[in-house]
């Protein structure tokens, strides 16, 4: 036990580190995507201050999460007649992002609705009450052949993904 504690803990001390180092300024590639790339306007607004807070609410912090993630982004599963599109990991790391928008097989992009941060308690990405009722879309069963995702962290880069039903179908 103490053993696996100590690997995570260099885990994620590296990584910040990692995050300090500037992964997802302008200068890094952190993933952009030719696809993200023009999904946001970010005329107007400006970045979030990155000083990693611990609780993974920076794009210093959840950056290199995502990144390394991207497979997890969605998944797909078929239930009582229907394909569910979940989005739980994104909304688990949702407090570094200024937005996130998806696509289904390839139609045009639309603004994925999350819930707020709950910056008052101690995880503040939890999932409360009702929302998680937002962290799944349905869909015709069979119909999900791929899923793009977009997302804007909030020091104003973007990441991108598009992952293929095969990949993604969950039991």
């Amino acid at each position: 036990m103490r053993t696996s504690f100590l690997i995570l803990s260099a885990f994620l001390c590296a990584g910040a580190a990692h995050a300090q180092s500037g992964f997802g300024s302008a200068e890094v590639s952190s993933g952009e995507s030719v696809n993200g790339a023009d999904s946001f306007d970010v005329s107007g607004m400006t970045p979030d201050d990155q000083t990693p807070t611990g609780k993974f609410t920076t794009a210093a912090e959840v950056g290199p999460i995502l990144q390394m993630t991207q497979g997890n982004w969605a998944a797909v599963r078929e239930y009582d007649g229907q394909d569910l599109v979940y989005w739980s990991h994104i909304f688990s790391w949702r407090c570094g992002l200024k937005g996130a928008k998806f696509s289904i097989n390839g139609a045009p992009l639309q603004d994925l609705e999350m819930p707020d941060c709950h910056m008052k308690y101690q995880q503040p990405n939890s999932i409360l009450n009702d929302e998680a009722l937002m962290t799944f879309h349905r869909h015709e069963l069979g119909s999900i052949k791929s899923v793009r995702i977009d997302v804007l962290l909030d020091n104003l880069t973007t990441q991108s993904v598009t992952l293929l039903r095969e990949n993604i179908l969950i039991p």
